[in-house]
């Protein structure tokens, strides 16, 4: 089967919704067939080619070929026919915005700019790695709350159908059914005679909610929120400035100037919240500010990285002072990771169980009054 290798789309926060669900729904399938994990075996192979005197051209047509899967193929035949009709690597790259980030892209236009592709290649794999590394551990703390939800909609969703409809011919003779009870057996009636759609429509809105949460105007609405959640908060924080504090040291390590490094810390902060810091930040500097005076006093940066900063300013160490605060907190993150799971995996035991307990009392609780009724 052909594999297109069009460039996905990507719409602006103001376009239609459907729009937006339909171009989401395309990255998704792109990062199905081509994983990050790939795409950093990808970059790491072409650097090491291109440092061992390797054209590009040449290292490219061997990665096409040994491509393990027919869309890795394609992808990589569409940059290396980019490449040999003339195009630098990094417009080649940048046709892929699902594939690289922004942060690849100018570090490969900054290695063409000083003849250093492979340094910058290498550098590009190394923070592939630690970005691909960090979303690991989020995930991996997220699976289990995500395991648990759906374990008790599942849980529910077969009390309902397949438990309470057997009792529904016990208690219609009950002069009067305790509120739960009354509240679980009208949603049991309305899951038996609508449930061929109801499943499509949770779906849709499960979509359709994580679209409108991720456009512009529900990052203003819900990322202020996440920063103030119990342990989830911490480690939106950390993951934040980690991120954030790294991919500003590696560009200026790369040499770009700080207004683009510090454009590209706040596209990749995550946070809404961290991305309108970082971008004042920008501007104070284009006015002839410090980073380090645009941190001050702010509850997003803490102080001690904030000191560490300003050293790094007045000491011309800034990238080795960044290069130290992400080691730093990627161990926060670590402990972050730790702290959540701690809070979350009670959490989800004790809400499961304590629906769970709920619906099984809603059947219990008329057949005392029934049994009562009885003996009396």
């Amino acid at each position: 089967m052909a594999v297109s290798a069009d460039p996905v789309h990507i719409p602006a926060d103001d376009a239609p919704l459907m729009e937006r669900i339909q171009a989401n729904a395309k990255l998704a399938m792109k990062r199905m067939q081509v994983p990050p994990e790939q795409i950093l075996d990808l970059v790491s192979q072409l650097g090491i080619m291109f440092e061992t005197g390797l054209n590009l051209s040449a290292a490219l047509e061997v990665l096409e070929r040994q491509a393990g899967t027919p869309h890795l193929s394609v992808f990589v035949g569409d940059i290396r026919r980019c490449v040999e009709e003339g195009l630098p690597l990094s417009q080649a790259m940048g046709r892929h915005p699902w594939a690289f980030s922004p942060v690849a892209l100018a570090l490969v236009r900054a290695g063409e700019m000083t003849g250093d592709l492979g340094t910058m290649l290498r550098k590009v794999s190394e923070f592939m790695e630690r970005d691909i590394g960090t979303k690991k551990k989020v995930r991996g703390a997220l699976a289990y709350p995500a395991f648990m939800a759906i374990l008790a909609v599942c849980v529910i969703i077969f009390l309902l159908v397949n438990v309470f409809p057997k009792f529904a011919d016990l208690f219609k003779d009950a002069e009067k059914l305790p509120g739960p009870t009354k509240m679980f057996m009208n949603l049991s009636d309305f899951m038996s005679a609508h449930g061929t759609w109801l499943l499509p429509t949770a779906l849709l809105g499960v979509i359709v909610s994580l679209t409108l949460i991720k456009s512009r105007k529900g990052r203003e609405i819900f990322d202020p929120i996440w920063l103030k959640a119990p342990a989830f908060g911490n480690l939106i924080k950390a993951v934040a400035i980690s991120r954030s504090f790294h991919v500003l040291g590696v560009m200026l390590n790369a040499g770009l100037n700080v207004l683009e490094a510090l454009r590209l810390a706040a596209d990749v902060a995550g946070n809404n919240e961290y991305k309108k810091l970082w971008n004042q930040c920008r501007m104070d500097v284009e006015q002839g500010g410090d980073i380090s005076a645009s941190l001050m006093d702010n509850p997003l940066v803490p102080p001690t990285e904030t000191a560490m900063v300003s050293l790094g300013e007045r000491s011309g160490t800034l990238p080795e002072v960044l290069d130290k605060i992400t080691k730093h907190h990627e161990k926060k993150v670590d402990g972050a990771i730790k702290a959540f799971v701690g809070v979350i995996e009670p959490a989800m035991t004790i809400i499961m169980g304590a629906v769970v307990a709920l619906i099984v009392s809603s059947l219990i609780m008329p057949m005392f009054s029934l049994s009562s009724a009885l003996r009396g």
